[in-house]
């Protein structure tokens, strides 16, 4: 007698969660994407090549369940929510200046000293052109009254290292002007904590493989601790 195999459905989910493969859907900030996360993705598909990579890149917080994200990189704090997070690094909120302009104005030495000093302000429009540090334990907030706003961090970069005066952006920002000494960093001792960076996703009993695989991969190879 002849017997018919069935489909299995269990099989096929237990191949997902064990053997990478399909689509996998990342999200990430623009800047940090196209810096780090990009990175990752290029040694990803050169690793499991039965996974295709949508990666993309926005400064939105999207939902991932109704975008149909599978994972997102989020630098700062989360709100609470279903996700599951993974924290994979953290990153310094810096002021920085251009030598030219510290060496024609003076450098601040206390964050009172920045309302003498022409700022830029960089980040969502909507938000408050105040800049927090910390003195001694305590929040310390100074009002500003800047000369260029934008949320774009590269022409704030690009106004400072002209002479622009200072500006507030995160680390990996501003590395590469850093590193060329275009820029310098300014009341480092008054930064407030480091921002986290997570890897956040669905909530889920059963994770796929391919996106624990993407997380075991960054955690193996990235260095996303700008603290």
């Amino acid at each position: 007698m002849l017997t018919c195999s069935r489909p299995n459905p269990t099989g096929a989910i237990e191949g997902e969660r064990t053997r990478p493969e399909g689509q996998l859907v990342i999200s990430a900030p623009v800047g940090f994407g196209r810096l780090h996360v990009s990175k990752i993705v290029t040694a990803y598909l050169k690793r499991y090549g039965d996974v295709g990579v949508d990666l993309r890149l926005s400064d939105r917080m999207v939902n991932l369940v109704e975008d149909g994200v599978d994972l997102a990189v989020r630098i700062g704090h989360l709100p609470d929510s279903t996700l599951v997070a993974r924290h994979v690094g953290e990153m310094r909120r810096i002021v920085v200046a251009s030598r030219d302009y510290l060496a024609r104005r003076g450098e601040p030495k206390t964050p009172a000293a920045i309302a003498s000093h022409d700022i830029t302000q960089f980040g969502a429009m909507t938000a408050a052109p105040d800049w927090r540090f910390v003195d001694d334990g305590r929040e310390v907030r100074v009002a500003t009254t800047p000369r260029l706003s934008t949320n774009s961090a590269d022409a704030a970069i690009q106004y400072a290292e002209a002479g622009g005066g200072l500006t507030r952006v995160l680390a990996y920002q501003a590395a590469e002007s850093l590193k060329a000494q275009r820029l310098q960093i300014v009341l480092a001792s008054f930064e407030q904590p480091a921002l986290p960076i997570h890897i956040v996703y669905p909530t889920s009993r059963l994770l796929s493989a391919k996106v624990r695989t993407f997380i075991d991969l960054v955690t193996e190879t990235a260095d996303w601790h700008f603290g």
